[in-house]
């Protein structure tokens, strides 16, 4: 994400009332408002003085999500096994889509984890442009993206993974009342042009604030 992509989702969040600091301003002091991509069921937010706010919802409008394994379609791979040894870009291992959840397939199909096969590029975006630019052959993203990219491109989908929920953004307990509803609210009135220093797959966001 750059910087310049972070200060408009910034600016548009500020245009609508919610001013939370997002960054932390001290080593004591923490962010008051934190996107986290795990499922919000898995997230450990809650246990240090947080509340989610407003749920991912992906491209399809859905709050739950799968990750996606793309090669050529030109290869005719249409089996994990046959992936053995081959270069495999991922999102992080971080990214439940982009990594922790499509691995389980690949490990399950024998597929072993070597320095020289298993490339982490950071975003969605970038681990399926790596393998359309030939640098590694097998890319690892989130399915709604990985289904767009493949009808256009001349990929295809091998398998896909479980489904595991969105994650969302997070206030702290100590922003004012007043202020997490219009930071919930900002949340889900976001356009999507605002949304590029988020992961790719991401179509919005729904208010999960109780009203009144």
């Amino acid at each position: 994400q750059s910087n310049r992509q972070m200060r408009s989702l910034l600016t548009a969040l500020n245009s609508e009332g919610c001013h939370a600091i997002v960054n932390k301003t001290s080593n004591q002091a923490p962010a008051q408002l934190h996107f986290d991509p795990t499922p919000v069921s898995n997230s450990k937010l809650e246990d240090v003085g947080y509340r989610l706010i407003a749920r991912a919802i992906t491209l399809e409008g859905k709050s739950s999500i799968r990750g996606a394994i793309l090669v050529h379609a030109s290869t005719g791979i249409d089996e994990l096994t046959s992936l053995q040894g081959q270069r495999i870009a991922f999102v992080s291992k971080n990214s439940p889509t982009g990594y922790q959840e499509p691995v389980k397939l690949l490990f399950d199909a024998g597929v072993k984890e070597r320095w020289d096969t298993f490339f982490y590029v950071g975003n969605h975006v970038g681990a399926i442009s790596m393998l359309l630019h030939g640098d590694t052959d097998v890319a690892v993203a989130a399915e709604p993206l990985a289904q767009r990219w493949a009808e256009y491109n001349g990929l295809s989908v091998v398998a896909v993974s479980d489904e595991v929920e969105t994650g969302g953004w997070w206030i702290h307990n100590s922003v004012p009342k007043k202020s997490i509803r219009n930071c919930a609210r900002a949340l889900e009135n976001l356009d999507r042009s605002n949304l590029k220093a988020l992961p790719a797959w991401i179509g919005g966001f729904k208010n999960v604030v109780p009203s009144g």
